[in-house]
This record gives C-alpha cells, sequence and structure tokens, in this order.
C-alpha cells in the first residue's frame, strides 16, 4: 500500500540483492548492453542545433532485472556524456541499485525518499536550474510530470516501456523511443 510507513506497491520488484549486484559497469561483451549502446550511438537521439542539452533520468522508471537495468543503465551513460547537464534521481533503493553502473556519473545520482513523486520533483528542479537557451531534453521517464519541459525546447522521451506511458506526456514529446522494444529488437537478432 505505501501508506503510513507500510510496504509499497514497489516492493514487489524489490527483488535484487545489492550484495549480489558486481561493483563495475556494464561488462563489454554482453548482448543487450552492446545492442542498447550501439543504438544510442548509430541513432541520435540530441538534436544537433547547438542547443543545450538537457538529461533527466528518473532512476525509479528504469526498474529491471539485473541484466536489463544494467544495459539500460549503459545507454542512459552514453547519453549523458552528450548531455551539457545531466541529473539522476530516485528513491534509496533504485539509486544504489543503478550506482554500480552509472560510470562517472554514479555520485551525481540524487536519493530521494519514498514519496512517488519526489526524484521527478528534483529532476524538474535540476531542469529549471538550467538558463542556457536554447534547450532540449531527454527524460527517461513515463511520468506525466515532465510534460510542461516542452514548453522549453524540444522534449524526448526514452520510455522504459511506452505501455506504462503517460498520454499527456507522450502528447508533449517531440519524440518517443521505447526500450522495451529495443530490448525485444535485440532478443530478436540473438536468435
Amino acid at each position: 500500500m505505501g501508506l503510513g510507513g507500510g510496504p509499497t506497491c514497489w516492493e514487489d520488484y524489490e527483488w535484487v540483492r545489492l550484495a549480489d549486484l558486481p561493483a563495475t559497469s556494464a561488462r563489454p561483451g554482453e548482448p543487450l548492453t552492446e545492442a542498447l549502446v550501439g543504438w544510442v550511438q548509430t541513432h541520435p537521439l540530441w538534436i544537433e542545433d547547438g542547443s543545450t542539452r538537457v538529461l533527466l533520468v528518473d532512476l525509479d522508471n528504469l526498474r529491471a532485472e539485473p541484466v536489463r537495468l544494467r544495459a539500460r543503465l549503459a545507454a542512459v551513460v552514453e547519453l549523458a556524456r552528450g548531455a551539457d547537464r545531466a541529473a539522476f534521481a530516485g528513491q534509496t533503493g533504485s539509486v544504489e541499485r543503478s550506482r554500480p553502473w552509472l560510470a562517472e556519473f554514479a555520485s551525481e545520482a540524487e536519493a530521494v525518499g519514498g514519496g512517488s513523486d519526489e526524484a521527478d520533483w528534483v529532476l524538474l528542479d535540476a531542469a529549471e536550474a538550467v538558463t542556457d537557451y536554447p534547450l532540449q531534453f531527454i527524460v527517461v521517464s513515463n511520468d506525466w510530470i515532465f510534460a510542461g519541459l516542452a514548453r522549453r525546447g524540444p522534449l524526448i522521451l526514452l520510455s522504459p516501456g511506452a505501455d506504462a506511458l503517460s498520454d499527456r506526456l507522450k502528447a508533449s514529446a517531440t519524440r518517443v523511443v521505447d526500450l522495451v522494444v529495443l530490448e525485444q529488437a535485440a532478443a530478436a537478432r540473438q536468435r
């Protein structure tokens, strides 16, 4: 439920033991990691127009088993390396699971409390702090709260599953890329 300090609905997804996770970044040679990073490298999401590039990553929305999480984070790190500003936020468990694979961005990931929108507000505050116009945004989330960023510049979504994507956010986006579709395509190529 998540009310009154009780368990949240997300606890069903919190099955990864942090002690079991290696303290290294994504390993070269993992097919899914190579596929997602390769896709990001060959299908640029950043618009080449000289605008300030802002990446906002809601780590709570990237929940997946370790192999998929590692691959998703490797793709996000690739995007962050091309950004002028990058912000990462999530609840404590999400941040701790992500840190081993955030490479040079690990220390920048901000852990928030257990509220459902706390990470969103941290990311929106980070976006608000950027005033080097013009702007463009890549948002890794499905949450409607980011739709307003489209008023400030192009809004590209890297959705961790477009089936859960907010209609309002989808309508505001310049472009939507579904990580699940990319993962399924990579799996099909491996067969």
